[in-house]
This record gives C-alpha cells, structure tokens and sequence, in this order.
C-alpha cells in the first residue's frame, strides 16, 4: 500500500514539474514575442523617422535648388541681352564703317565713302553757297573737310575749293596736311538745310594735282 501511495506521490510531482516546466517555457516565448515586437516597434519607428527625414532633406534641397536656379537665369537673360545690345553695337559700327572703290580717274588711288553727318551750321536764312575766305560758309566748308579727312582745320592746306554737279549746294575741295603736301585728297560735300555741309566722297589722290 506504501509502494502504491509513494508512486501516486510521485507522479503527482512528475505532473506538477511537468505544468510548471510548460508554464515556464510559455512564459519564455511570451518574452521573446514580446522582446520581438518590441524591436520591430522600434525598427518601424527608425524607419518613419528615416523616411521623413529623407523627404524633409530632399524638399529642403528642391527648394534651394530653385532659389538657386532664378539668379542664373537671370545672369542668362542678362548674358543674352548683352550679347543682343553687342549685335546692335556691331552692326551700328558696320553701318559707321567706311568703304573703298576704286575709281575711273587714273589720279584717284581710291574713293573712301561713309555715312558722315552733317557738321552744323550758325547760317540763317537762305543759304548762300559763298567762297569769301572770311565767310561763315567758307569755315563751315572748312570743317567738312576736316571731318571727312580727320585732318584738323589748323594742320590743313587748302589748295583748291569749287563748285559742285550743283553749283548752289555742291562744293569740292583740295586739301592735304601742312606736312605732307604730296597726299591730298578730294573732297565732296554737299549743303543740307538746316544741318549745315555734309561730307558725301572722298578721293585720296597719287598726285596733288593742284599743288602746281
């Protein structure tokens, strides 16, 4: 009876191990679940934050870039007007620019022509075409020359002024530097109202054909 009673003692203890041991090993895998939720938590939450902070940093930078991207294409604009107004400058250089031909006469080396202006004038009234050395007309002949010839009014000879194909509004003159008398230069000028002598042609010459 003894043997009996021990034996149901023991397995009684044999089943009270045995639900202890079960409950402590249900006990281990709850901590481990929730060891294991805890760091997917934890990984999820370092992932938000690295997704935002991704977002945060590429906006920033897309902001920047376009404040960055308004003054170079500013600098662009301002670059292609420059080059527009340098067009504009050249072609009005162009425009300015004398050109040369060769002429008929065997005396003429070559004919220089340009857009000259006229250079003014102080005369009232009609115009009279005069060749009075003392004249207003005569100065203002005088500074055509220069300003067809660029040789200044105190460094030229005069060697020869005439009528023009227009007797009234056309004059030629002969002139050369004090200098070198050999190289003269035929001149054209033209009478426009109000703005005074116009320089239209001139001839640079092999002989000063009026220096005899």
């Amino acid at each position: 009876m003894m043997d009996k009673k021990l034996q149901k003692e023991e397995q009684q203890r044999i089943a009270e191990n045995q639900v202890g041991a079960s409950r402590s090993e249900q006990n281990s895998k709850h901590k481990k679940t929730s060891i294991t939720l805890n760091v997917l938590i934890v990984v999820m939450i370092l992932a938000i934050i690295g997704v935002l902070w991704l977002v945060f940093f590429l906006t920033a930078d897309d902001s920047k870039d376009q404040v960055e991207t308004k003054p170079a294409t500013t600098q662009t604009q301002k670059s292609d007007e420059t080059k527009k107004d340098d067009s504009k400058s050249e072609d009005t250089k162009k425009t300015e620019e004398q050109t040369t031909e060769t002429s008929d006469d065997p005396n003429v080396s070559k004919v220089i022509k340009k857009d000259w202006k006229p250079v003014g004038t102080e005369q009232k009234g009609d115009h009279v075409n005069s060749y009075e050395m003392d004249s207003q007309d005569w100065e203002e002949k005088v500074n055509a020359f220069s300003e067809a010839t660029g040789i200044a009014n105190g460094d030229m000879t005069i060697w020869y002024v005439g009528r023009g194909e227009e007797p009234a509004t056309q004059s030629i003159g002969t002139i050369s530097t004090k200098t070198d008398p050999d190289k003269a230069f035929r001149v054209y000028i033209t009478w426009v109202d109000g703005s005074g002598w116009q320089p239209t042609k001139v001839e640079e010459l092999k002989t000063n054909d009026k220096s005899n």
